[in-house]
């Protein structure tokens, strides 16, 4: 049986179950040379083709160097955009002396176009992970614990102020323990 909306503007044989089904997934559009014309995700392939071969353009010429791999060049590019001068870089790896570490106290600038312009708390961890890096900071708000995952490359982000560093090395690299024991 065939479907009440489209009955009348298929033009192949019922016969042919699997144009059929394919027509009746994808919708039909009846071109002006009145072939069958099925229409997918943009698309357009006739139903019948007369030489029975769909023909295929080359694949376009890359720009990427061969060797290269295309989403370090990228990673690398916006890199390049959202940290022009590096701070954000070098206020996170590890090998430099005046890096962040877990358990300093820094205070976050939002854009003014935010809900919060400042933040002010302890880091909990960093996740060290190229443009993906983020870090947790947690504070206190009216007697009530709160954490904030911030993206370091983030556009919202204006700057991180160091306010003070932690009294002793945090012998651990995500500071869970600041949080306070859930079972007493």
């Amino acid at each position: 049986m065939i479907h009440p909306s489209i009955r009348g503007r298929i033009l192949f044989s019922a016969s042919n179950a699997q144009s059929l089904l394919c027509a009746f997934r994808a919708g039909i559009q009846q071109s002006s040379r009145n072939s069958v014309v099925i229409q997918k995700a943009g698309y357009q392939i006739p139903a019948r083709s007369s030489k029975g071969r769909i023909k295929l353009s080359p694949a376009p010429s890359s720009k990427i160097p061969k060797g290269s791999n295309a989403i370090d060049l990228l990673q690398n590019r916006l890199k390049k955009e959202l940290d022009n001068d590096g701070w954000r870089q070098k206020l996170f790896e590890r090998s430099s002396p005046n890096a962040l570490r877990p358990g300093d106290v820094v205070r976050v600038h939002f854009k003014p176009n935010q809900d919060s312009t400042t933040i002010m708390g302890t880091i909990m961890g960093i996740r060290r992970a190229g443009l993906d890096t983020s870090v947790r900071i947690r504070t206190e708000v009216a007697r009530l614990g709160v954490e904030m995952s911030i993206k370091v490359y983030s556009t919202s982000v204006r700057t991180f102020e160091f306010v003070s560093r932690a009294a002793k090395r945090a012998r651990r690299a995500k500071l869970y323990y600041l949080r306070p024991d859930e079972r007493k």
